[in-house]
């Protein structure tokens, strides 16, 4: 037997207030799981940053020494007799590659090396208050 259809039970008040709760928790729900995912993706997705060895900007693969501050006057004098051996070098270098002029060059290099390790040992002597030894 056929029933008409206007003889199907319509959706009473409670029934709708059911079907908006739940409408309401399905987008709640989709909403929370749609913000997971958005998190652990970013998450992943972003590089981690590698932590520096030494130093604000140390350079990938500097040895820590090189970040060491020269703060006793030993170590001051140190670096700068370091650094007067590799200007040295660096003139030499230079010197070496002029055709006219090399004896020249490189007598003033070698008297600009002297004066650079003089000034190195005159501030040793100045900070410990004494003369330092020519070795």
């Amino acid at each position: 037997m056929k029933t008409p259809l206007n003889s199907f039970p319509t959706h009473s008040g409670e029934a709708c207030r059911h079907s908006g709760r739940s409408l309401r928790r399905l987008i709640r729900n989709a909403a929370a799981a749609t913000t997971c995912a958005l998190a652990a993706t970013l998450a992943l997705a972003a590089p981690i940053a590698p932590v520096e060895h030494v130093g604000i900007n140390a350079e990938r693969g500097d040895p820590a020494r090189w970040y060491v501050p020269a703060d006793s006057p030993r170590l001051l004098y140190q670096t700068q007799v370091k650094e007067a051996g590799a200007a040295l070098g660096e003139q030499l270098k230079e010197c070496r590659a002029l055709q006219a002029g090399r004896s020249e060059c490189i007598a003033e290099a070698n008297a600009q090396h002297r004066r650079d390790l003089e000034d190195a040992r005159s501030l040793l002597s100045r900070s410990q208050g004494g003369a330092v030894r020519n070795r």
